[in-house]
């Protein structure tokens, strides 16, 4: 539960999406991408207790797993809030690469956990890179809607294509690493399948939102002050999109996985990396074409996904667990409250007639429970 909680995997990634807005951009960043790092190294430090118990238990952290990987950024897809969509597709590579580690013991290919070790590491900084553009984005333009961005790639080229690289890098992270060490005929393989490409659809949304499009005017806002982040902030996101760009080639390349485990890697299949990578190009392509046919339209669709989900499950839920609190609250109070003058009531009886009864209760108990009584 604590790695869980710490690569922030759905269902426990409020602690970062309900803080994107608010939080500063390098804090935000920090937590995505360090957290992420600590903790998958921390999961491939403990499989070894945890395979030691049972298969079955391996093959349900999986299921969690490819749950968490698709759920994220399909609910990226809810809403149109941009940082927060881009802390659940960050959610989403990361429950790929636990999964890999944790799909790895279980089939017992233990060298192939460093796949799900490298899908993490070459995803970080790309997570910290988008981050940072998405949030100059949304400062520029003043705004946490995507549906009033726009016209990014002219007045904002630089952060707008710095998203772009980051949510293919992230994509491609997952992608690759999966292409390697789940191949493409598994059932886990599919299921990641579906998450790269929401992922990729999730993150193209993202980048199209606010490049394309006119930048409308608003209420004491004035389009053509816009401008771009300076270069030496703006230098921080390319510097790390780079990275992950090298780290998601290296996973292409045995010596660097066998750099990371001390083991030795065969080459993955050439057949594998293509139906991955035409997998998050399906991705760029419908989000390509929904956005370029009516965008306003595509936004406002995910608007009104948002507001049902936020009335009919987080409204729900939240209602539900506040009246549930105090109602389970008075029931603990009245149960300590019955114990004690149970309690009191047994203090004050006599000792030895309660010992009687006691033992003539539970005989009659065992008698009547046991297979034989009624032959």
């Amino acid at each position: 539960m604590g790695v869980a909680g710490r690569l922030a995997l759905w269902p426990l990634q409020n602690w970062l999406t309900s803080t994107a807005r608010t939080s500063p951009p390098a804090a935000s960043a920090m937590a995505q991408s360090v957290w992420s790092v600590v903790a998958i190294v921390v999961l491939l430090r403990i499989m070894p207790f945890v395979a030691a118990s049972n298969v079955q238990i391996l093959r349900d952290i999986v299921y969690a797993c490819g749950v968490a990987a698709v759920a994220a950024p399909l609910l990226a897809l809810f809403g149109n809030d941009p940082r927060r969509a881009i802390v659940l597709i960050g959610s989403g590579v990361a429950a790929i690469g636990a999964g890999l580690v944790v799909h790895a013991y279980e089939i017992s290919s233990f060298t192939y956990a460093m796949f799900g070790i490298a899908c993490v590491l070459a995803a970080a900084p790309a997570r910290a890179a988008a981050t940072m553009a998405t949030s100059s984005l949304a400062g520029a333009m003043r705004t946490d809607d995507m549906a009033e961005m726009g016209d990014g790639l002219r007045r904002m080229p630089g952060s707008t294509i710095a998203v772009l690289a980051s949510v293919l890098v992230i994509a491609a992270s997952g992608a690759l690493a999966t292409s390697y060490a789940a191949g493409t005929r598994t059932r886990f393989a599919l299921v990641i399948g579906e998450a790269v490409l929401l992922m990729t659809i999730a993150g193209v949304r993202v980048f199209t939102a606010a490049g394309m499009g006119p930048l409308r005017r608003r209420r004491a806002f004035e389009p053509d002050r816009v401008r771009d982040a300076p270069a030496e902030a703006l230098a921080w996101p390319y510097w790390l999109a780079v990275v992950g760009v090298l780290s998601t080639v290296a996973t292409l390349f045995p010596t660097w996985i066998g750099y990371l485990d001390g083991q030795g890697h065969k080459a993955g299949s050439a057949e594998a990396v293509v139906v991955w990578v035409v997998v998050a190009a399906i991705g760029v392509a419908l989000t390509a074409v929904a956005y370029a046919f009516d965008k306003d339209g595509a936004l406002r669709a995910s608007a009104a996904l948002g507001r049902l989900l936020d009335r009919t499950v987080y409204a729900a839920i939240t209602v539900r667990v506040s009246e549930w609190i105090p109602r389970g609250d008075g029931e603990l109070a009245r149960a300590s409250a019955a114990s004690g003058r149970l309690a009191l009531w047994a203090a004050r009886a006599p000792a030895v007639p309660l010992l009687i009864a006691i033992a003539a209760v539970l005989a009659i108990a065992v008698g009547l429970a046991s297979p034989g009584l009624f032959r």
